[in-house]
């Protein structure tokens, strides 16, 4: 892909410091050294794929897609209203009319330009803010420690307004009451899971365990944070107490144990019914990956966790990557979850 910084080739900056944690993990990139947050093409470059933005109902157990746009397009936000869809491509932020007659169109939301934008976006839970992590150019030369990458968690109003820096790190979910974000960062040299309130103080480290921990969001009665880690040897869908894991992270509770698959970026529904996770080959278990065997898993829950019989079953598989859906793509009423698939535009293939 091209870098909208101009030479560097970046999908996930994140993951370049754990391979330096963790060799096991990670991917090098020949023209940057370090690996993927996806940021994609700008778009005055040709396209290398083009983006179906593909919906599962739940009560139909169907798929849809509700529209393909030229691009490789991340992480779908519904709006409360389910009038839209926010998504990022190209280190722009946009919001895409679902149901209008510009259905399909996308309209820029204007943020500061000199933000690159990145799949961290999630939506208020009252949809009236949106937080997400930028990338602040120019890229340093050589990026040796996380000190080196200015990614802000910037918040704003839904149009783009009021835009503001609270705080750095990869930023996943919002609490219910819109006082809290929860985010990753790098941490004794391996990513943890922090909580900070929205106005940017009290910082609060909720994680420690010497495993890679990310995606954390929130449940919808805010006792409860979702993430993934790799901490029991694959990447599975934990949660813990909204206060953190406690000492040694004794509080930590694991909701999924897929054995063919690296499980990514539980999802869990507004009214706490089910769990999505973007899931990975068992070969692929650093999610700057994009191609075929990507799944969307999907778990029943009672209290929470899995259900009496129920396990974690694919419901699609796609050729993707984790800008496919890191972040939250549930409709506010639980019966639709979306997320993007990608397709290699013939012309670029050649």
């Amino acid at each position: 892909m091209i870098d909208p910084f101009g030479g560097f080739t970046v999908t996930s900056l994140r993951w370049h410091f754990m391979f330096l944690s963790s060799l096991s993990q990670g991917l090098l990139f020949a023209s940057a050294g370090f690996a993927a947050q996806s940021i994609t093409q700008p778009a005055t470059v040709a396209p290398k794929y083009r983006t179906h933005f593909v919906v599962y109902e739940i009560k139909k157990k169907t798929t849809i897609t509700l529209f393909t746009i030229d691009g490789e397009w991340h992480a779908p936000n519904w709006t409360p209203d389910g009038m839209y869809i926010i998504s990022d491509m190209g280190g722009d932020l946009y919001r895409v009319p679902v149901s209008s007659a510009n259905s399909g169109t996308p309209e820029k939301i204007n943020v500061n330009q000199k933000m690159i934008a990145t799949n961290d976006h999630a939506l208020s839970w009252d949809g009236k803010r949106i937080a997400i992590t930028g990338i602040t150019p120019p890229m340093p030369a050589k990026i040796l420690t996380p000190a080196d990458i200015h990614n802000p968690i910037l918040i704003m109003n839904m149009d783009g307004s009021a835009e503001h820096e609270v705080h750095r790190g990869w930023l996943h979910g919002w609490s219910p009451d819109g006082k809290y974000i929860v985010y990753t960062q790098y941490h004794a040299d391996n990513f943890d899971i922090y909580r900070i309130n929205s106005d940017g103080s009290g910082e609060l480290l909720m994680t420690t365990n010497k495993g890679q921990d990310d995606g954390p969001e929130y449940s919808a009665d805010g006792k409860w944070v979702y993430f993934c880690s790799n901490r029991s040897g694959k990447w599975d869908g934990w949660r813990m107490p909204a206060n953190g894991a406690g000492p040694g992270d004794k509080m930590v509770e694991k909701i999924t144990n897929s054995a063919d698959t690296q499980d990514w970026f539980p999802h869990i529904s507004p009214d706490g019914k089910w769990l999505y996770t973007i899931s990975y080959p068992m070969d692929h278990p650093d999610h700057a990956y994009i191609g075929d065997g990507m799944k969307i898993k999907l778990l029943r829950l009672e209290n929470g966790v899995g259900a009496k019989g129920a396990v974690l079953t694919t419901v699609r598989t796609f050729f993707g990557g984790q800008g496919s859906g890191n972040t939250g793509g549930w409709s506010r009423d639980s019966q639709k979850l979306a997320w993007t698939e990608y397709e290699t535009i013939p012309e670029q293939a050649k």
